[in-house]
């Protein structure tokens, strides 16, 4: 039973992960690709968007695979290990948003969305695993 809280409130969170990668995407089409940034040049800004778009995707592809992943662990527990890496890569998204941008709300609730993921991911395994 408690193993299946745990699944669910994971599953919850790993959405809220992919939610955060779209946002994140959504908010750097809306200033940086439509307006751009004057200060950059035409190399810097493609850039500065590349990394962007791609910070926001592996937030939606790390929150994806969690997902998928802990829909299966019940019937397959040894995605006990990859699901621990998935968490442990949402830990350190969150730990590396606040440590480069400590001033924006979006790297906090990244932080505690990572580190809430990862506590799941850790109990999980050593409930299941």
């Amino acid at each position: 039973m408690k193993g299946s809280i745990l699944i669910s409130v994971g599953k919850s969170l790993a959405m809220l992960i992919a939610v955060m990668g779209i946002v994140h995407n959504v908010l750097t089409f809306t200033p940086l690709v439509r307006e751009g940034l004057e200060c950059l040049s035409r190399e810097e800004l493609r850039l500065i968007i590349y990394m962007s778009l791609m910070c926001g995707t592996s937030l939606i592809v790390s929150g994806l695979v969690l997902f998928a992943l802990l829909n299966k662990l019940e019937g397959y527990p040894i995605l006990s290990t990859p699901i621990l890496f998935a968490g442990g890569f949402s830990c350190l998204s969150g730990i590396l948003s606040v440590i480069y941008m400590t001033y924006n709300p979006f790297a906090w609730i990244n932080l505690l969305l990572g580190t809430a993921m990862f506590i799941i991911t850790l109990r999980l395994k050593k409930l299941i695993g």
